[in-house]
């Protein structure tokens, strides 16, 4: 069960982003948003970082295939320091044609994250020029060209 909440003074800009908030377990808080907005978010995010008013990671990046819904569940976490509270920016894209604007060029970090997500999930983020098949998933399957991820993958 998640319960509503009030973002952390330091992150309350996200409030302008937010189609929902809410506290998923201790120390996690869920900011969902709208695809389109991922960019910016991230983009106001560096320039407070920046400027020296927020510390933050992006820890990992993860996607769930929600096949019964027709989308993709994309969670980006992010560590803000030094509270150590993990904050997951989420946000559905249509199973179809999972394509979302890539955060590699402000947040190299991002990299590994979007790699993994496209090979596993066949997430396409749009300006990441180091997207390939292969990142773990081995030739046998990419070769198919399956996401192991997806639900109806047959791996």
């Amino acid at each position: 069960m998640s319960v509503e909440v009030r973002l952390p003074d330091k992150i309350s800009f996200l409030e302008k982003y937010a189609l929902k908030k809410y506290v998923l377990k201790p120390n996690r808080i869920v900011v969902e948003v709208k695809p389109e907005v991922i960019y910016d978010l991230f983009s106001t995010m560096v320039k407070d970082l920046e400027s020296g008013k927020l510390q933050f990671y992006v820890s990992t990046i993860v996607g769930t295939d929600l096949i019964k819904e027709g989308k993709i569940q994309l969670d980006y976490h992010i560590i803000l320091l030094p509270e150590g509270i993990d904050i997951v920016v989420r946000t559905y894209l249509p199973r179809d044609s999972p394509r979302i604007k890539s955060i590699i060029d402000i947040l190299p970090g991002a990299l590994a994250g979007e790699c993994e997500t496209y090979d596993l999930l066949g997430i396409v983020f749009d300006g990441n020029i180091y997207l390939k098949r292969g990142f773990f998933v081995p030739p046998d399957v990419y070769g198919k060209n399956v996401f192991p991820l997806r639900k109806d993958s047959g791996v």
